[in-house]
């Protein structure tokens, strides 16, 4: 019996060691953006942690939600996902992924060293559910060269990228604002809310009441000015960020409002006018911008399972947290936004960044950007709204006609919720 009781000690002991050292496969999801690089860094982790398997499976951004919605239903095998602020509460809600805290505490360790619009984006119920992919600004872009040629200064206020506007227009520039116009992207809801923090504006109350169809408010008067701004003829439609680049190259247009890492791709060769691009703080009275994050998301089906459980925070820890290897290739590579604030002072980033942005500006542009609400409904409500949106922006809608809608259908969705 004594021995008995040894050996299952001794089992006990090992069990840890056993889980690491046993081969377990791992299932990886994410949108489809630069797949070579993660398969790249996949390989690398695989090669360092040979008893563990990554599998890379990914779907367009535009369906990236709903077909995560299909696969948790459907019970496919997923273990570590990219999550974000967008569906985050939803996906937590619904007991699909699960809070990276409650099994592994060492995830807290890296919150002081997170930006708090980050932080926030990862945390539901106040409980940490992930380590960022990237985390980003939505920022307001220029042509600096065209700007100095037509002897106008960057703008501080929408009525300033008006007036610039109208002085492109009387220099040849038919259309000087590009704008990334497709309903069924996330951002195309992102960018027109960093557009009204930059001006001191909210979508929402403290107790999420809706407050953007308040024609007073500052959310209403953007959307009109964006609406105006089309009738004028000042806007280019583009379907897609990349898009956007190559109309931004053409020196057809002056300003536009994209991710900020959209900067890096204009600025750096081979784009036909690399250097001439520059950003500045989001017009308005506050200057604020949307910051978000990406993350890496481990799945509760994952978390039922030790071995999968311990692999895939192994996997997400290397990816990002640590020394922050991966979120530094990004930067550095791809110029994506970073949630880690020691990467701000990191010789390689800041020597990369300095090509192609002023980090001051990008610093101080991110002290003024916050998140944006969190409500396990938003991401479905936001494919409601959207289009909606673009019904606005291009006149086939009323301002009010549009916000009075979306108020209502958030309202319902509220009260469905018991919130």
């Amino acid at each position: 019996m004594k021995r008995l009781a040894i050996l299952v000690g001794l089992v006990l002991l090992l069990l840890p060691v056993c889980v690491f050292a046993q081969k377990v496969s791992l299932e990886f999801v994410v949108w489809n953006y630069s797949l070579e690089t993660i398969q790249d860094n996949i390989d690398q982790f695989q090669a360092a942690n040979p008893n563990i398997n990554v599998h890379l499976t990914s779907y367009s951004w535009n369906t990236y939600h709903d077909t995560m919605v299909l696969r948790f239903k459907g019970k496919t095998k997923t273990d570590i996902m990219y999550n974000g602020e967008d569906w985050l509460p939803e996906f937590a809600a619904a007991g699909w992924v699960a809070p990276l805290e409650d099994y592994f505490p060492a995830v807290k360790t890296y919150s002081s060293k997170t930006a708090p619009y980050a932080l926030a984006d990862m945390t539901y119920n106040k409980k940490v559910y992930g380590l960022s992919y990237y985390a980003d600004l939505i920022t307001f872009q220029y042509n600096k060269k065209l700007l100095k040629d037509f002897g106008v200064a960057a703008p501080k206020t929408w009525d300033d990228v008006w007036a610039g506007m109208v002085k492109a227009s009387a220099n040849g520039i038919k259309e000087p604002f590009a704008y990334e116009y497709d309903a069924t992207l996330p951002n195309f809801w992102s960018a027109y809310v960093s557009q009204v923090y930059g001006r001191g504006g909210k979508m929402f109350d403290d107790n999420l009441n809706p407050v953007f169809n308040d024609p007073n408010s500052e959310a209403f008067k953007q959307l009109q000015w964006l609406q105006d701004a089309k009738k004028k003829g000042f806007i280019a439609y583009y379907p897609h960020e990349t898009k956007v680049n190559i109309g931004m190259n053409t020196g057809q247009h002056v300003y536009t409002v994209m991710y900020n890492y959209m900067l890096a791709a204009m600025n750096r060769p081979p784009s036909p006018l690399a250097g001439q691009f520059d950003m500045v703080e989001m017009p308005g009275a506050a200057h604020g911008a949307l910051g978000f994050a990406k993350c890496y998301s481990l799945t509760a089906q994952a978390a039922k399972d030790p071995a999968r459980r311990n692999a895939a925070w192994k996997f997400i820890e290397a990816f990002g947290g640590g020394d922050y290897k991966v979120a530094k290739r990004w930067a550095v590579e791809k110029g994506l936004g970073f949630a880690a604030l020691p990467l701000f002072d990191d010789p390689d980033v800041q020597k990369a960044w300095g090509d192609w942005i002023d980090m001051a500006k990008f610093k101080n542009q991110a002290k003024l950007a916050k998140n944006d609400v969190q409500t396990e409904w938003r991401g479905m409500w936001s494919q409601f709204f959207r289009p909606l949106l673009a019904k606005a922006i291009n006149g086939d809608a009323t301002v009010k006609e549009v916000m009075d809608q979306g108020a209502a259908n958030w309202n319902d969705y509220k009260q469905l919720m018991g919130r």
